[in-house]
């Protein structure tokens, strides 16, 4: 019943002080009823005959019933304040209570249900510990001020025993009230917080799992770019070199032309069968090879790459220094990866010049050096285009560092620094 009308109340975008007020309403209501009936049937009916001082003693008039029904319904409506201030609406509402007592006959005694939820909302919304020390002070205000506005009952009475007992007995039942209401709102306070840390928790760690799925995807780009810019600019850099080749000799020299012409058609085939390898490799999962499972290129391919190179006019010095040792298969791949992207760098903008690549295997250490003249004036910085922020990138997965820039002598160097162990704790994205 309650979920239904949270439900209704959240689709009217009610406030909470609205819903307190709401609550305040229903609660007086209901007590007003529960007095009526209280008052029309156990004194009436029960005490008063028993009672030898008449029923004036226990029953009210007209005045004397509207007075107790309009403390009973504004006492109800500082419920209002539940929320807001718990401990200003349970102060209010005892004093309620007190002017409750003082509106009463002498021998009547009434309890309102509004006093209980005031201490339920201290128990709620404030600190457990305080929680309980206003709701204790708050009910031996109530025994004890309202034992003085009524004072003792008459000793005739039956089962009534001394002042004292009367005091301790008021005062003891009191306190449990409180502190029971109070405890009731402690649990369901405690409650509320754990389902509220629970779904703050939830909410977080969806957060977090949407923030995780958008940054594989931006690796995942990022690692297409990098695989398609490694194999299409590379040979498609080839392509146009001899393409402008083969335009040149067209007229001068066919044969040469011709021959640059099945060069070209030969080169597009490689270069569309590894584009079908790349896409192969990016589409795991869907039947076509994964990543792990396709070839890559190793240093034991870098014979081959310079051949290309040397295949479309590019002269390339190629020197080693030191004993060579083993790499990871990462770091190598790494290492032809960024010598690729260099060599297609200096043809595209150092067409026809001489490159020199050196490998200087150190101690701890393996420095790789692409370094050419630069094409017409001094070379200037640069912007940092995709390709030097790929080889970048490869570098910093395996642990290592690249510079790429204008040196003295007017030409442009490429120099990639790897650690000899790598970092074979990590997959190159």
């Amino acid at each position: 019943m309650i979920g239904p009308l949270r439900r209704r109340l959240d689709a009217a975008h009610v406030t909470t002080t609205g819903r307190d007020a709401l609550l305040g309403a229903v609660v007086g209501a209901v007590t007003v009823a529960f007095f009526l009936v209280v008052e029309r049937i156990a004194f009436d009916e029960v005490v008063a005959p028993l009672v030898g001082q008449g029923a004036d003693a226990v029953q009210l008039d007209a005045g004397g019933q509207a007075a107790v029904i309009t403390v009973i319904l504004g006492q109800a409506m500082l419920l209002t304040l539940r929320r807001r201030n718990p401990l200003l609406c349970l102060t209010l509402t005892v004093a309620g209570q007190l002017a409750l007592v003082a509106v009463l006959p002498p021998l009547m005694s009434f309890q309102a249900p509004s006093t209980l939820v005031a201490a339920y909302s201290v128990g709620a919304y404030v600190p457990r510990r305080a929680a309980l020390g206003w709701a204790a002070l708050a009910a031996a205000a109530q025994a004890l001020l309202g034992f003085v506005l009524t004072g003792p009952a008459p000793a005739e009475l039956p089962g009534v025993g001394s002042v004292a007992t009367q005091l301790w007995t008021g005062l003891l039942s009191a306190v449990l009230s409180y502190v029971a209401a109070t405890l009731v709102g402690a649990y369901v306070g405690t409650r509320r917080e754990l389902e509220t840390q629970l779904r703050g928790r939830v909410e977080q760690a969806e957060r977090e799992r949407e923030a995780l799925a958008a940054q594989a995807i931006l690796e995942e780009r990022g690692r297409m770019a990098r695989e398609l810019h490694d194999v299409a600019a590379h040979h498609l850099s080839g392509i146009v070199v001899q393409a402008a080749a083969a335009e040149r000799l067209v007229d001068t020299d066919p044969a040469r032309a011709r021959e640059s012409m099945r060069w070209i058609r030969t080169q597009g085939r490689e270069t569309l069968d590894d584009l079908r390898l790349v896409v192969g490799i990016l589409r795991s999962g869907d039947g076509h090879d994964s990543p792990a499972d396709a070839p890559q290129p190793t240093l034991d391919d870098l014979p081959g790459l310079l051949d290309l190179a040397w295949s479309v006019g590019t002269v390339v010095r190629h020197d080693v220094r030191g004993e060579a040792w083993d790499l990871p298969s990462n770091t190598q791949r790494t290492v032809y990866r960024v010598v690729q992207e260099a060599l297609a760098n200096a043809r595209r903008h150092a067409a026809g010049k001489p490159v020199d690549l050196q490998l200087d295997y150190r101690r701890d250490e393996l420095a790789v050096t692409v370094r050419n003249p630069a094409a017409g004036r001094a070379a200037r910085p640069a912007a940092r285009g995709h390709g030097i922020i790929g080889m970048s990138e490869r570098a910093a997965v395996v642990g290592g560092t690249l510079t790429a820039g204008p040196v003295s002598g007017n030409a442009w160097r490429v120099r990639l620094t790897v650690p000899r162990g790598g970092r074979t704790d990590l997959e190159e994205p």
